[in-house]
């Protein structure tokens, strides 16, 4: 008979194994004296089809391992295993159990391999391995211009990721120091240089934020004192004239527009003549102070209220006009140019 084994036999039971990479379970049934052997079921050899979350993390992150079996004989159990690459041994993250889903988290960074077993119930047993890369965690190395600024000023933040799993983008917040909500100044951008310029002449908190591609966040945090350098000029005059025992002086704010105006021109022109060649004084008229007498001090390039009022504190001659006791009221004027501040007080008795 064509396609068939046969055997003169009255009445068989029997079962055949075939080997062509699978066993075949077959029922062979007396038909006359005919049997045919017709297969039942055909069992696949084991395969291991587990998964793993990811092959590249950084220090401190955790890896899933989905364990996955087909073929075989059923009831699966899953084993994992895990070593640094340079080590013979391997640690056990778990033994045969039919909890599929498990959590490895490597402790160096350097080079893993993990082994991932799936047992069925003969016990047949099929492996898989993978190799897992764990880099250096996180690390938020941004860097702010400056932690003391004057009010209207910017600090530049310079945002900068190491180790995790590069693809960096970077977040900045900030907030006065008194304030409990804050204010994005950029979201997430890979954008690593932003300029911040705070409102207020305060103390301020920044938040610099670096998130990696697996979404890994480090912080880091400034502190930014943000100073009014005309308000502090005029309370380091009043200090001095308080250690001499000399009433304080007003602060007046039409003499600090006038002032203001001053810094300007004697960054064209140093000197108590004005460009257009009039005596400093000129200016109280234009902005229409009235006055019984007046003085006028004038300084450059120093970077502060303190070294500014230290040159004029160890002159003679501005040293008097500060401590003059016939005088009632300041204004304060500071103008920069090219990196250079040009700083102006004009003291008045009021009329």
């Amino acid at each position: 008979m064509k396609g068939r084994f046969l055997k003169k036999i009255l009445s068989v039971t029997m079962a055949l194994a075939v080997t062509a990479g699978m066993m075949c379970i077959g029922a062979v049934t007396a038909r006359g004296a005919e049997v045919d052997v017709v297969p039942l079921n055909a069992v696949q050899k084991l395969t291991n089809n587990s998964t793993i979350s990811s092959t590249l993390i950084s220090k401190g992150e955790t890896l899933t391992v989905n364990a996955q079996a087909g073929g075989g004989q059923g009831g699966y159990t899953y084993a994992v295993l895990y070593r640094k690459k340079t080590d013979k041994d391997w640690t056990v993250r778990q033994g045969y159990k039919d909890n599929a889903t498990i959590i490895v988290k490597p402790a160096k960074d350097t080079d893993y391999d993990v082994c991932v077993k799936v047992k069925d119930i003969s016990g047949t047993i099929a492996k898989k391995f993978f190799e897992i890369k764990v880099n250096p965690k996180l690390q938020n190395d941004s860097a702010i211009s400056k932690t003391t600024i004057r009010q209207g000023d910017t600090v530049t933040v310079t945002a900068k990721g190491t180790g995790g799993v590069g693809n960096y983008t970077y977040a900045v917040l900030y907030k006065k120091q008194s304030d409990k909500s804050w204010t994005v100044r950029q979201g997430y951008k890979d954008n690593a240089r932003i300029l911040v310029r705070p409102a207020k002449a305060t103390e301020y908190s920044i938040c610099v934020k670096v998130k990696d591609e697996h979404g890994i966040i480090a912080k880091k945090f400034f502190t930014v004192n943000v100073r009014d350098y005309v308000k502090d000029v005029i309370n380091l005059v009043n200090a001095e004239r308080q250690k001499e025992g000399i009433s304080p002086l007003k602060e007046n704010k039409t003499l600090s527009e006038a002032a203001q105006k001053r810094a300007e021109e004697i960054s064209e022109q140093f000197e108590h003549t004005r460009p257009d060649g009039t005596l400093c004084f000129t200016v109280l008229n234009e902005y229409g102070i009235k006055f019984w007498g007046a003085a006028e001090n004038i300084a450059a390039w120093q970077s502060t209220p303190e070294s500014v009022m230290n040159t004029w504190m160890n002159s003679d001659e501005h040293k008097s006009n500060i401590l003059n006791t016939s005088m009632t009221d300041i204004g304060v004027g500071l103008y920069e140019k090219n990196g250079r501040k040009y700083w102006v007080q004009l003291f008045i008795k009021s009329a």
